[in-house]
This record gives C-alpha cells, sequence and structure tokens, in this order.
C-alpha cells in the first residue's frame, strides 16, 4: 500500500504514517483509515482494527459536529420520526392559520425524513450485531445525522448484517416519506402541497436507486453481496 507517494512494507507502518497526518489531513486520514482496514484484514491483522476505528473516529470528529449519543438507540430515533410525522398531521387540520400550517409542515417533513434514515442504519445495526463510534451532523448539507461505524464489529458480522444495514436506512426513508405523503392527502392541506408531498417518495426513490448505486447506501449493500453469499 502507498500513503503520499512512499512504499508501505505493512499495515502498522500505514498506520503510523496517518496517524502523523492525522492534524494536517483529517479527511484524508479518515478516507485511508477506512481502507486500511480491509488492508488489514486481508493481511490478517484484523486485530488492529481496533486502532484504526479509533484513528477514524477522531479524523471524522475533526470535522464534523458530534451530536448526543442517544441517537444510536432507533427507540429514539423512531420517538423522533413519530413526532415528526405528528407535525405533519397536526399542521394539516383546518383551523390552523396558513403560515403556522406550512411551518408546521415543513418541521415535520424534515424531521421524519432525517430521524428515520437515522432509525433504520441503527436498528439494522443493533439487529446485526454491529456497533456505532457516535453520531454526527454529515451528509452534504452537515444536517444530517450521521452514524459512525465501529468497523471491528462491521467486519466481524456476517454478510446479511452488513447488507441490511446498508439497504435499512434508504429503506426507512422511503416508506417514511410514503406515510407522510398519505397523512398530507387525508389532512386538509392544499391540493398543491399535496402533489408536491406525494413526489418526496419517488425523489427519493430516484435519488437512491439510481444516485445510490454508483455512491451510496445501495451501492454499498450491492458491494457487500459481492464480498460474500447472502443467506
Amino acid at each position: 500500500m502507498g500513503l503520499n507517494g512512499f512504499t508501505v512494507s505493512s499495515v502498522e507502518e500505514a498506520l503510523r504514517m496517518l496517524e502523523a497526518e492525522l492534524k494536517r489531513r483529517p479527511r484524508y486520514v479518515f478516507r485511508a483509515a477506512s481502507r486500511l482496514a480491509v488492508d488489514a484484514i486481508s493481511t490478517q491483522r484484523a486485530d488492529l482494527l481496533v486502532k484504526i476505528d479509533s484513528l477514524r473516529m477522531r479524523a471524522f470528529a475533526a470535522t464534523h459536529t458530534r451530536l448526543p449519543d442517544t441517537l444510536e438507540n432507533p427507540l429514539t430515533t423512531l420517538c423522533l420520526t413519530v413526532m415528526g410525522s405528528a407535525f405533519t398531521y397536526i399542521g394539516g387540520a383546518p383551523s390552523q392559520g396558513e403560515a403556522y400550517r406550512v411551518t408546521l409542515l415543513l418541521i415535520g417533513i424534515a424531521i421524519t425524513l432525517l430521524s428515520s434514515h437515522t432509525f433504520g442504519h441503527s436498528l439494522a445495526g443493533r439487529l446485526g450485531g454491529i456497533g456505532f463510534k457516535g453520531v454526527y451532523l454529515g451528509g452534504r448539507l452537515r444536517v444530517e445525522p450521521t452514524l459512525l461505524l465501529s468497523l471491528e464489529s462491521y467486519y466481524r458480522a456476517g454478510v446479511r448484517a452488513r447488507f441490511w444495514l446498508h439497504l435499512a436506512g434508504p429503506l426507512a426513508t422511503f416508506f417514511s416519506s410514503v406515510t407522510l405523503s398519505v397523512i398530507v392527502s387525508l389532512a386538509y392541506y392544499p391540493v398543491l402541497v399535496k402533489l408536491l408531498v406525494a413526489l418526496i417518495p419517488v425523489l427519493i426513490l430516484v435519488t437512491e436507486v439510481v444516485n445510490s448505486r454508483v455512491r451510496g447506501d445501495v451501492s454499498r449493500a450491492i458491494h457487500t453481496l459481492k464480498q460474500g453469499v447472502l443467506c
């Protein structure tokens, strides 16, 4: 493996080089440490995964804001998802003012979609024996709760557990968006609002299936299947 133009003779040496780069290039260190974990397993040095996990967490924390650890609990994110759906439903009451209704609708949609994605990943992780190293604000806009995987538990888990870990997030987001569209369609929202909210599941499906097949959760799930037989 080569890092920064040097030839690295061992996973241990690569790990030391990444440690030295942590303060200067944390984003690079995070990506390289994730790849190094695969090298550690292929060279039968799985014992180094704990150190690699620690390095990844420090690198990720250097560029992302950490959220409360309670968000790792699927029960917490499930409650947030239900609360978001409740806001959406309350916003559809006919007695409310227009500005108030729109505010509740937007808040409800945001909470539901963001928390349901995290709920899917955290539930699948817990059921599959895969742990996490914290929750951070991530995504392109840095507003999405992002679970940092424990690579040690991830690679010790079976193919089935890893596959569903990646796929559970998009699935939870899609089904929660369908629920939102049903709630809005049954409430006293304008027809235009109902049509726009009904488009959300379609947009999510296009994003997750088309775009994520190249880069994202669906892509990772497909890649996991290539590592072994799903049974």
